[in-house]
């Protein structure tokens, strides 16, 4: 009798070992050890054997669904009802156990449910592979970007940016005001340096310094230095004057 797989081991039915793109990394069906879950979920009719804890550990949904939902916990089966594809599916539970197949037929709705679920690790994993190996277009990017507020992304497909030719492929046909603010910054940003418009480095402002501390004279001392002011006053004129001028008639 052959024995039952773990939740982690690859299946390789077909004599080779090329993956084909049924091929599931993960195994999450009724042929994994019984020890390896407590739980079973049902999305489109396929059932998914799963440690609750785990998917707890990863997402605040499932962590009330299965452990503050008293009524779903105890069932023996959990319909998942939001609208969730199971392929999709697969792909979330193999990114929150270590795997990655990743791949642009499905990344879209990978994000939807992450996004959904309040999942971070998926979530990080999509955007890296949007960064790094996926082939969309760079619009397609954009908008997956733009929606989910992947700032990397979106600087990382400004930075390809070289005409404005190449602006006009990125950006799908609708209002700027659309955009989210840091995205209009940036398509200003870019146009301003593929136009060659030099733009001023902003200065900080520097506070102006305080006035200097007055500090106050003593009457007799301001009486006194007055008069020596005066004295010199009078000495540097009477220097200028005519002598005959200052004989008696």
């Amino acid at each position: 009798m052959a024995s039952k797989r773990s939740a982690n081991q690859m299946e390789d039915g077909s004599k080779d070992s090329e993956e084909t793109p049924s091929k599931k990394f993960f195994d999450f069906s009724e042929d994994i050890d019984s020890e390896l879950y407590d739980g079973v979920l049902q999305v489109e009719g396929r059932l998914f054997y799963v440690m609750k804890g785990h998917l707890a550990r990863h997402s605040d949904y499932f962590k009330n669904l299965f452990f503050k939902n008293y009524a779903d916990s105890k069932k023996e089966v959990i319909t998942l009802k939001d609208v969730v594809p199971a392929d999709a599916f697969q792909h979330f539970l193999e990114l929150i156990s270590g795997g990655n197949r990743l791949n642009d037929e499905v990344i879209e709705e990978v994000l939807k449910i992450s996004q959904m679920w309040f999942a971070e690790v998926p979530l990080e994993k999509a955007k890296e592979y949007l960064l790094k190996k996926s082939n969309l277009a760079p619009m397609e990017k954009f908008i997956i970007a733009e929606k989910y507020n992947f700032s990397d992304l979106k600087n990382a497909l400004f930075a390809n940016v070289q005409t404005v030719a190449d602006m006009n492929a990125l950006l799908p046909n609708q209002d700027v005001s659309d955009f989210e603010p840091d995205t209009t910054t940036l398509i200003a940003k870019r146009l301003l340096e593929i136009s060659g418009i030099p733009r001023p480095i902003p200065v900080a402002r520097v506070a102006p310094e305080p006035p200097a501390e007055i500090v106050p004279v003593a009457p007799d001392r301001a009486r006194e230095a007055l008069r020596r002011e005066i004295r010199r006053r009078l000495q540097e004129i009477s220097r200028h004057l005519d002598p005959n001028l200052l004989r008696d008639n």
